[in-house]
Order: C-alpha cells, then sequence, then structure tokens
C-alpha cells in the first residue's frame, strides 16, 4: 500500500479494496528475507479457548443482544415519527411525516464518492422534492462508517469536514510491520498509528456529545461490524454508544467501533469488544438495510401493530453506493494477485446488487401486504467512469471522485428511482 494516503480512506476502507497489488507482491519477495529481529512485528494476544456449548450459549446471547437493541431502536424511532404525526394534525407541522433512511455503502477510497456527493446534496433548494432531508436514520459500513456521523449531524461545516479529510493525506496513516509482516503470527499487515490518531482527532468527544444530542429525538446512527467468533454481524447504535460515552467521559468505544468496522480483514488490526474479535462490516453486508430483520419486525409491520388506525409514514431509502454496479471491463492479467483482487471486488459489488434487489423486495412486499409506500433511490458511480491514476487511495482519484460526488449530488437527477424491475 501508499504509505501516504488519506487516513480516512484507509478508515473507509471496504473489503473490496484489499490489499494494493503492491503490498501483495511484496508478500512474495518478503518471504525470502530472514535473520531479522521479530519484535515490535505485531504478535497477536492470547485468547483464551472457549468450549463449543459456551460458543453457542454465546451465539444464543449475541442474537438476542441484536434483537434487544432493534426493538430499542424501533421503539424511539417510532415515538419520534408519532410526534410528527400529531404536530401535523394538530396543524402545527405542515406536511405528513416521511421516514428519510440514508444508507452509505462500503467502497474504500471510492468513499470520497459519497462525501463528495453529500456536500453537493446539501446545495439542492429545500423546496425542491429531492432536497437533502433530516434524515430520521443514517447506516454506514465500512467507508459508510466513516461518513455516516457526518452525514447525521448533516450541516454544511460537518460535510465539508467529511470531504476534506477523504482529500487530505497524513503521512504515517498505514505502514507496514517491517520486512516480516507477511508472518501468521502478526495480528495483521500492517499498523495503522496515523489512522487511529486522525480519528480520534476528528471524532473528538464534542462530536460525540453532538451525535448523543442529535439523536435524542429518537433519530438512529448504526454501523455495521463483523463478530468472527461469531461468524456473523453485529449492529451497533452510535448514538447509544455516544450517550454512554457523554456520561461515562470515555469514548474509545466508539473508536474501535468505527475501526472494526472498516479494518479490512488481516491487512488492518481487528478489534476486540466485549471480549469478542470484530472486522470490517463490508464481510457480512456492504449495506445496512434492515434486510435481516423478519417481516413482522420490519417498521411497517411494527407501526400497523401499534397505531392501526393510522396509516404507515411515507418510507423513503437514499442509497449511496460508493462504487459501480458494472465497472469498465478489462482484460484481468493471468496473475494470482490480479485474479484474487478483480474476484474480491467483483464478490463486492454483485452482493450489493443483491442486497439492493432485496430491498426492492422487501419494499415491494410491505406495499403489497401492509399498504405501505416505500421509496428507493440509487446514486452510484456511473458504470463509464475510470481513475484517472492507477493504484488505490491516490489523492488524485480521490480528489476526482469526491468532485464527481459533489457534481452529482447537486443535481437531483443523479437519483435512479428503484422499483422491482431493478436490475444493476
Amino acid at each position: 500500500m501508499r504509505t501516504r494516503t488519506p487516513v480516512v480512506l484507509f478508515l473507509a476502507a471496504a473489503l473490496g479494496a484489499v490489499v494494493s497489488r503492491r503490498a501483495l507482491a511484496r508478500i512474495g519477495s518478503s518471504a525470502l528475507s530472514g535473520g531479522l529481529s521479530l519484535a515490535g512485528y505485531g504478535a497477536h494476544p492470547r485468547r483464551e479457548p472457549i468450549a463449543r456449548p459456551d460458543l453457542l450459549k454465546l451465539r444464543h446471547a449475541e442474537a438476542e443482544r441484536n434483537r434487544s437493541a432493534h426493538r430499542r431502536l424501533l421503539v424511539r424511532l417510532l415515538e419520534r415519527i408519532k410526534a410528527e404525526h400529531d404536530r401535523h394534525t394538530a396543524g402545527a407541522q405542515k406536511e405528513p411525516p416521511v421516514l428519510d433512511i440514508l444508507v452509505v455503502s462500503g467502497g474504500g477510497d471510492w468513499g470520497a464518492f459519497g462525501a463528495g456527493f453529500l456536500k453537493g446534496w446539501h446545495k439542492v433548494p429545500a423546496q425542491h422534492a429531492l432536497a437533502k432531508p433530516e434524515f430520521d436514520i443514517v447506516t454506514g459500513v465500512s467507508t459508510g462508517t466513516l461518513i455516516a456521523p457526518f452525514a447525521f449531524l448533516g450541516d454544511e461545516p460537518a460535510l465539508d469536514q467529511i470531504v476534506n479529510l477523504y482529500r487530505n493525506p497524513v503521512a504515517d496513516c498505514v505502514k507496514p510491520r517491517g520486512r516480516l509482516y507477511f508472518l501468521p503470527d502478526n495480528i495483521s499487515l500492517s499498523e495503522v498509528p496515523g489512522l487511529e490518531r486522525e480519528l480520534r482527532r476528528q471524532i473528538s468527544m464534542d462530536m460525540v456529545r453532538r451525535i448523543a444530542k442529535a439523536g435524542a429525538d429518537g433519530r438512529v446512527l448504526v454501523v455495521n461490524t463483523t463478530n468472527l467468533d461469531d461468524a456473523g454481524p453485529r449492529v451497533f447504535d452510535l448514538v447509544e454508544e455516544a450517550q454512554r460515552a457523554v456520561d461515562s467521559g470515555e469514548f474509545d468505544r466508539i473508536h474501535e467501533i468505527m475501526l472494526a468496522s472498516a479494518g479490512i480483514p488481516g491487512a488492518f488490526p481487528f478489534r476486540i469488544i466485549d471480549q469478542e474479535l470484530y472486522v470490517d462490516g463490508g464481510v457480512t453486508g456492504n449495506i445496512l438495510y434492515g434486510g435481516r430483520a423478519e417481516e413482522e419486525d420490519a417498521l411497517p409491520a411494527v407501526w400497523q401493530r401499534t397505531y392501526p388506525d393510522i396509516p404507515i409514514p411515507k418510507i423513503r431509502f437514499w442509497v449511496i453506493f460508493n462504487n459501480q454496479f458494472r465497472p469498465v471491463p478489462h482484460v484481468t492479467a493471468p496473475r494470482w494477485i490480479d485474479v484474487v483482487q478483480r474476484s474480491l471486488e467483483t464478490a463486492t459489488r454483485a452482493a450489493t446488487a443483491t442486497a439492493v434487489k432485496h430491498l426492492v423486495a422487501l419494499a415491494e412486499i410491505a406495499r403489497l401486504k401492509r399498504n405501505a409506500d416505500v421509496e428507493i433511490r440509487l446514486a452510484s458511480i456511473p458504470g463509464d467512469w475510470s481513475p484517472p491514476a492507477p493504484g488505490v487511495f491516490v489523492k488524485e482519484t480521490m480528489d476526482n471522485l469526491a468532485d464527481l460526488g459533489e457534481r452529482m449530488g447537486a443535481d437531483p437527477a443523479s437519483w435512479d428511482l428503484l422499483t422491482r424491475r431493478f436490475d444493476a
């Protein structure tokens, strides 16, 4: 990997970015080196083994924890939307409530597109039907995990901050663990001192307080991680985590969650949270849209049970995909490095396309079964776009993507309205 890399891009790195060709090639050449000290190479911490029956009990506990978290989120959200409905009915609010959900995908350094898109979208006049709303829910995965808190706050300074972070590199963002970085006892190929330092500077206690305050009325900010011990996803509620940090004065846990969500497996250090091992959320889902919940536990069904005499509010999903569904084709070199890189990138795109189709299907089910009005709009990098420079995490490419995102975000025609006929 390049050493002069924008810290936020490595933070935002999705699984599909994997390791650059240069880093992969170095694995083969470094294996020939020897006679070096192993000190400081990131040997893994010891983890005590747990018997399989106990691991299965932990899995059940994890599932219940996730269900409980989902229920808490829905209760907060429904109370918020019902309050808006009551204000509208009383004449204190002109328009009926609309539930707006922003979904920001993974995508590695191409997250510069999503950051730029949000900045451009902020410029659309408020009276326009597709102007950027105040989101009721913001979700992020990998690169989207970094973008999500800034999008959640949603004001111009916050959006400028995230775009500037993508455009500006730091020297020690990512550092290989010496010439023997490939040894299997290392916790990762690289360490990330610049990334960790910059994250702690940007996601400050002041910002954590702002997140807690912005979510106090029921707004939701969630990010996806992957629990490798349980071999499944875990969604973290960053509003709840922010309030915990404000109450305790300790906010390192939020940093660990974000680093876990964006931690490319093997390339970046894993994170231990609640005694469990976490890596990139993109492993278990490149977008987070509620697709794992049973239909009976989805928002339209819960609203219908809770408020049977009140129509389900309109729901709008705004999906920003920091990638291309169909990239420009090219002849893949017949080398394992190129084959692995192209295959993983293709797998991430294909999985995301399937997830989007699933979201469209869920919207159709909600329409047919619950008479719900669910609208899905998608913005992605155009299929004919090509990076202006080779490599990953290259400033020229990221500036180009941020510029592209700003232009597209400022143009409401950039949004594709998806139907059950969506074809990626």
